[in-house]
């Protein structure tokens, strides 16, 4: 499924939602590869690309270490903190194609000098908590000047004010079926925040269902 995709101006993000397996990660390690291939001068997967020079770091896939004393949570913080010193630091010294848009018809995207991408930062500690640490890490990007996008399952991340206003909103989502169809995707890239969560469908199909007194019927 092809996804025209676009990620700028400087001081806003994409903000991706959407339920398991929809493809929300996919698309945001599509968008960074695409980017890392244009600028290499390979073959990229879109019928149209266009960006300026732009440095990409990304927050994905962190992990815990028992060695080093490091908590799932705080590898999280750490390549945060390595994401939002590099955009401050760009954001401090434009580089070629500052103050640009960047946009592809298929699968990519750029910006003015610094891209970043983060998926479901900050899993491991509570809700609140959490909301109140990703906003916060959101914040001082968007000062920077860096454009990025973010996945979460957070439909209410960005619901503060002045989040809000900078956030572009994009979902994927599923179709429910019966018996054996469970879940289908299609992958497409819509408008506006997710409307449908698939977790405890998932917990049927995975034969975890109808157990318990707090399970949806």
């Amino acid at each position: 499924m092809r996804n025209d995709v676009e990620v700028g101006p400087a001081g806003s993000f994409l903000l991706v939602t959407g339920s398991n397996m929809s493809g929300k990660s996919t698309l945001v390690k599509a968008v960074g590869l695409n980017v890392v291939l244009g600028q290499a001068g390979g073959p990229v997967c879109a019928e149209a690309l266009r960006l300026p020079p732009l440095r990409v770091v990304t927050s994905m896939h962190v992990a815990d270490s028992l060695a080093d004393g490091v908590s799932f949570f705080m590898a999280g913080l750490q390549r945060l903190k390595q994401v939002v010193d590099a955009a401050e630091a760009a954001g401090a010294a434009p580089g070629p194609g500052a103050g640009e848009g960047a946009s592809a018809d298929g699968a990519a995207c750029g910006g003015p000098g610094f891209l970043y991408l983060l998926d479901e930062i900050l899993q491991g500690t509570n809700s609140a908590e959490r909301r109140i640490a990703a906003r916060t890490v959101l914040r001082r990007l968007l000062r920077s000047g860096a454009i990025g996008a973010v996945t979460t399952h957070d439909l209410s991340l960005a619901d503060a004010e002045d989040l809000n206003v900078r956030a572009v909103p994009v979902h994927l989502t599923e179709s429910v079926g019966d018996g054996s169809e469970g879940l289908t995707f299609d992958y497409r890239l819509r408008t506006g925040i997710a409307t449908s969560t698939n977790a405890l469908r998932l917990l049927q199909l995975a034969g975890l269902g109808n157990g318990h007194p707090d399970h949806a019927r």
